[in-house]
């Protein structure tokens, strides 16, 4: 079947992209607002844009009715955020913040997550999280500000922290981050099974 985004709805192309696009990786991003309140929500538009510098990237989109969320305000704001990794033993305590919360709630109390304060920037990490990049704003790309219109952020990583038995020369533990993917719908998969192909 061929399918061409301009004869779809918002709707349809979102439902291809997310299922044809698999397994994402899950960046969960803390924010802090300009009033001071915390933020934690995850984002599966998400990767590495680049090494060297050290940039990452991920997308929130609109939602929608083509509002920002407020990750997305927050980092207007105030330039800063914490993109944490999300281990399978996260993944109900993640979905709890993923509920629709005035910009006035704290996601980390709603969900009884700790936290641990960063050492550069502002927002606070999740204390549960393998490994954590601490980024300030490089750029944000506005795709649109029609419902789930793409707001791609791109933030230079000013810190890192791993769990100390999670990491050996550099190299971390895929076993211990146990981390999972975002597919589409309410499914999620594991990265436990894993096949090994070397270079010559």
């Amino acid at each position: 079947m061929e399918f061409l985004p301009h004869t779809l709805t918002a709707l349809q192309m979102y439902k291809l992209l997310i299922g044809g696009i698999t397994p994402r990786p899950i960046a969960w991003v803390s924010t802090v607002s300009a009033k001071g309140v915390s933020n934690l929500a995850p984002f599966s538009f998400f990767t590495v844009a680049s090494a060297n510098p050290p940039v990452l990237c991920f997308n929130p989109m609109s939602t929608d009715k083509g509002a920002e969320k407020d990750t997305l305000v927050n980092i207007r704001e105030q330039q800063e955020f914490v993109i944490n990794t999300v281990s399978y033993q996260d993944l109900s305590v993640m979905d709890q913040t993923c509920h629709s919360l005035p910009p006035e709630q704290n996601e980390f109390e709603y969900a009884g997550i700790e936290t641990l304060d960063s050492t550069i920037v502002k927002p606070s990490r999740v204390k549960q999280a393998v490994v954590s990049f601490e980024c300030r704003l490089n750029q944000i790309v506005d795709l649109g500000n029609q419902p789930l219109a793409g707001h791609l952020i791109l933030g230079d990583v000013v810190a890192v922290h791993v769990n100390d038995d999670a990491i050996d020369n550099f190299k971390i533990d895929a076993d211990q981050l146990d981390a999972i993917g975002r597919m589409a719908g309410s499914d999620y998969c594991l990265t436990r099974d894993k096949v090994q192909l070397m270079r010559e």
